[in-house]
């Protein structure tokens, strides 16, 4: 099954959060770059890329929409 970038997080705090909001909804998602964050600190324009599946890409932007307008810049 493909997946698809959902978003970009500027911190690991962001990505559990989020990746905790979804599983709750029963979306499995995938963290990009969490280990590098963890070991560089916070590098400026560095960010942890979360990813779903195909499949549930809708119903995550809607979730990350209603729960983290921030992260979305509307």
């Amino acid at each position: 099954m493909k997946t698809v970038l959902l978003s970009a997080l500027e911190n690991s705090f962001q990505a559990s959060v989020l990746r905790d909001v979804l599983s709750n909804e029963g979306i499995e998602s995938f963290l990009r770059n969490e280990t590098l964050s963890g070991i560089l600190g916070n590098i400026p324009n560095f960010q942890i890329e979360i990813y779903v599946f195909e499949d549930d890409y809708e119903k995550a932007s809607e979730i990350l929409k209603n729960a983290f307008p921030q992260l979305v810049g509307e």
